[in-house]
């Protein structure tokens, strides 16, 4: 007696690659990260502003409640968003990134003096993007990162007035330029 539903060699191998199309697409699917791109960089934006006019103890205040409100954002558009597809992934190497990312552009600036607390303070964000580049199999992530830990040592080498403003503003439009091309090209 033969089983009439024995699959062949054939058809494992097509179930097999159309498991890994749905789990592809599904991967794409979670993976917009445009979205925190476009946020903080405008928030890096607008820090610039603070930088250039009032450099010091605001710059901090600044970055702690936009900061915050920017986290908020973007974890309430994750939320609404995975309730959306019926999708989602965990959080928290997300969080945990973040709040690095935070941790790491406050303290590491305490430890150092004058225009050495941007480069610091920059190569705590630097870093904060590799791990999300690790998060998500991200090339471009990489280069973004490798380029926002660039822009402060090219501008201290220059020797230009209010090089922090000036870090800010060239990140903030990497920041958001990269998160409009993501978005676009989804």
């Amino acid at each position: 007696m033969t089983n009439a539903h024995a699959a062949s060699p054939q058809d494992a191998a097509d179930v097999l690659r159309h498991v890994e199309s749905v789990r592809d697409q599904t991967r794409d699917l979670l993976r917009v990260f445009w979205f925190p791109l476009v946020v903080f960089g405008l928030i890096t934006l607008a820090s610039a502003v603070v930088q250039w006019a009032w450099a010091g103890p605001a710059v901090g205040l600044y970055w702690a409640v936009a900061g915050t409100l920017g986290g908020i954002a973007v974890g309430q558009y994750y939320r609404s968003r995975e309730l959306r597809l019926g999708l989602s992934r965990p959080a928290w190497p997300y969080i945990l990134t973040a709040v690095g990312i935070f941790v790491g552009a406050f303290a590491l600036p305490m430890v150092t003096h004058g225009d050495l607390q941007e480069v610091v303070s920059t190569f705590a964000v630097a870093a904060g993007y590799l791990a999300f580049a690790w998060l998500e199999r991200s090339g471009w992530l990489v280069g973004l990162a490798l380029f926002m830990a660039a822009i402060p040592l090219v501008v201290l080498a220059t020797g230009v007035d209010h090089p922090g403003a000036i870090t800010a503003a060239v990140t903030g439009v990497a920041l958001v330029a990269t998160g409009l091309v993501s978005r676009r090209s989804r």
